[in-house]
């Protein structure tokens, strides 16, 4: 890892990250209040020029998938993972009944990036729309580009990227995450769920779990004795009994240690409980770095 790149980042200084993302644009006098009734998280408090995060639930609360949702005066305009694509079309279009909204994929018409750091002096000519957005942690920008050209920036290499994402304890679709899990159970309690938005798809089920219940499992963010890295996949242990599994892992040099996000049953997921990965010890601890907003 370029150690020196990732603290320049850490300082304020820009860079540029590649995205892969599915991208639609949503119009109509009726588009905050529909797609709040399909979104985990609070779409009536997004200014324009601001974005947010919020997980897409099916009627059972469990993911149908993740997304950020940025604004317009005149528009929302939501990005997903690529692979979401159709999945994600579908599931938001089937309840565009009635409303005076009109949800239209512009994936192929568009392009997005990302900008860690300060805009000042670093907004290409050519966008078209630039967001805040902490997309991973950091403060940062999100800039749409009309048209399918990549521009041509010298990249982030994915490694840091990574690092701050979990430093950051933020998780990643289809890897930290998949439709087999509830949003509490990604941790999107601490930046994507609002609980006091009202009613939306899934929102019963999920605050159920708020208010009387639990889950079985949590995503957790947990760091190595050394600054080896744990391999995701790898089983956590109590003892001889399996609690848990490491889905995503980097280096950190915040710490100084090896990192990884994992899922690990109820009675063990609290700060400072640790746990085996093999011959290696592992804690569970709070994300080194503090979620910048956006």
């Amino acid at each position: 890892m370029n150690l020196e790149l990732y603290r320049s980042l850490r300082a304020g200084k820009p860079g540029y990250v590649r995205l892969s993302r599915a991208l639609w644009k949503l119009t109509g006098n009726d588009r905050v209040r529909y797609l709040n009734g399909q979104v985990t998280n609070d779409i009536k408090k997004l200014a324009a020029g601001r974005s947010l995060y919020a997980a897409v639930p099916n009627a059972k609360g469990k993911f149908v998938g993740d997304c950020f949702i940025s604004a317009t005066a005149d528009a929302l305009w939501i990005d997903a993972p690529l692979e979401l694509r159709e999945a994600l079309d579908q599931r938001l279009q089937k309840y565009l009944i009635a409303d005076d909204a009109e949800l239209v994929d512009v994936t192929d018409e568009w392009t997005l990036f990302h900008l860690i750091g300060s805009v000042e002096g670093s907004t290409p000519a050519d966008v078209s729309q630039n967001f805040a957005n902490a997309r991973f942690g950091l403060p940062g920008h999100d800039f749409w580009i009309a048209g399918t050209s990549e521009p041509s920036f010298p990249w982030l290499p994915d490694d840091i990227v990574e690092s701050l994402r979990l430093e950051h304890g933020l998780a990643k679709w289809g890897v930290d995450m998949t439709e087999e899990n509830l949003p509490p159970e990604a941790g999107l309690d601490r930046y994507g769920i609002s609980y006091t938005k009202g009613c939306y798809l899934g929102q019963e089920t999920i605050a159920r779990i708020k208010s009387i219940g639990h889950v079985n499992k949590s995503l957790l963010l947990f760091q190595s004795d050394t600054p080896e890295i744990p391999a995701p996949g790898a089983e956590l242990r109590a003892g001889d009994k399996v609690v848990g599994t490491l889905t995503s892992s980097a280096y950190s040099p915040a710490l100084e240690k090896g990192i990884a996000l994992g899922y690990v049953q109820r009675q063990h997921a609290r700060i400072g409980e640790r746990l085996s990965v093999g011959p290696n010890a592992v804690t569970i601890i709070e994300p080194p770095l503090q979620l910048a907003s956006s």
